[in-house]
């Protein structure tokens, strides 16, 4: 009686297969990621360029918060959902009174995209502006320095 006995060496084939596997296993480790905060800091740097927009709106914590002693965010009033190839952003802002709005989300969504493109290769998928409100820039000016104003009756 025979026994076919199969050879526990592997074949050229086998081989370079498990290299490859092992090649892609190690490729599938490295990857690039950013923290939301990142893209948010780069919306926030986009859109203040933008000729009309007077600055973020926040959430009433975030108001609190900075009204208390916080430092001023620069990242208030932005959502980002962040993936791997694709991101898609939120945010709130303050319009200057007589300016022409859909023309500034225009510039505004191009202005977020084109920089995090840019600088992170993550593709803008999303983007919803909201307008809080609008001011006259002097109304802003004012209204900002009143809120800082507020936290000169801090005990010290």
């Amino acid at each position: 009686m025979e026994t076919n006995v199969k050879s526990t060496e592997k074949t050229a084939a086998q081989l370079q297969k498990e290299q490859e596997q092992q090649s892609s296993e190690q490729t599938n480790r490295e990857k690039l990621t950013y923290d939301d905060e990142v893209i948010k800091k780069i919306t926030a740097l986009a859109t203040n360029e933008v000729s009309g927009i007077l600055g973020m709106s926040g959430n009433l914590f975030q108001g609190v918060r900075e009204t208390f002693g916080g430092d001023e965010k620069i990242t208030k009033g932005i959502h980002a959902d962040v993936g791997e190839k694709q991101v898609a952003i939120d945010i709130e802002v303050y319009v200057e009174y007589g300016k022409n709005i859909p023309s500034i989300y225009r510039e505004v969504k191009e202005s977020v995209s084109k920089n995090i493109h840019n600088m992170t290769g993550l593709e803008l998928v999303e983007f919803n502006m909201n307008v809080d409100d609008v001011y006259t820039r002097e109304e802003f000016e004012s209204k900002k320095s009143n809120s800082s104003s507020s936290n000169s009756g801090r005990v010290e």
